[in-house]
């Protein structure tokens, strides 16, 4: 396990095939793309509900192929966008697009 990954939830998640690891992995990595985008834009306008709800879905598809640094930036994101505040939320878009690029690599 990396400080923000935990492959061992991915291999179980593939059930130890590497091939499919890879697979989820990629999906996962274009998936999040296109939510971080989608984030980026909520964020530059202010919209709390489109933030927390794509914070929510970050949150549980890192956690689900073990990309947990990104699963806690995005629960945090969610916290604190159900709460109105995004006064933070640049500084956790840039923390998890540096998780996603991790993310990209492991993909490789």
């Amino acid at each position: 396990m990396t400080k923000n990954f935990d492959l061992e939830q991915l291999e179980q998640l593939a059930g130890g095939d590497k091939a499919f690891e890879k697979e989820l992995l990629h999906m996962f990595v274009g998936d999040t793309e296109n939510s971080l985008n989608q984030l980026s834009t909520a964020i530059s306008m202010e919209n709390q509900a489109t933030v927390q709800e794509l914070a929510h879905y970050i949150k549980g598809a890192s956690a689900n192929v073990g990309a947990i640094g990104m699963s806690a930036v995005a629960a945090k994101l969610e916290m604190l966008a159900k709460q109105g505040n995004l006064s933070s939320a640049p500084n956790s878009l840039r923390k998890l697009q540096s998780l996603h690029q991790e993310a990209k690599r492991l993909a490789r």
